[in-house]
């Protein structure tokens, strides 16, 4: 950095290229100095976008806790979903496929009781 004094006699810091006036057009030693700031520029870049394995860990534990908590809300609502259903005497419990089976079987008979109740109703 060099000195210099206006005509105003204020003093200030000025960065000077290094190298011969000559040298100062082609911008040379701007030109590295653009080039380490991109260098350091990406190397922050990638040191942000690297995740470490201590992050992974704990993003993976959080998905299986999540997904814990989502299957056990489920067979929670299975299992309220089978004390609806009636019972026929079965020692083992329902799988979850047989128990949205026999729940879609209970509806349409109870949909059919109640459009057997009304179709006399109607016809008097």
């Amino acid at each position: 950095m060099e000195y210099y004094v206006n005509q105003f006699e204020y003093s200030y810091m000025v960065p000077v290229p290094v190298g011969s006036p000559s040298d100062w057009s082609t911008g040379s030693s701007y030109d590295s100095f653009a080039d380490e700031n991109k260098l350091l520029n990406s190397e922050i870049v990638r040191k942000k976008n690297t995740v470490t394995p201590l992050v992974i860990k704990k993003r993976r534990l959080a998905a299986n806790a999540r997904e814990r908590r989502r299957m056990q809300n489920l067979n929670q609502a299975f299992d309220r979903l089978r004390t609806f259903l009636p019972q026929l005497g079965q020692d083992r419990q329902l799988s979850k496929y047989e128990t949205l089976q026999m729940a879609q079987t209970y509806i349409s008979a109870l949909y059919e009781l109640l459009d057997q109740e009304e179709r006399p109703k109607s016809e008097q």
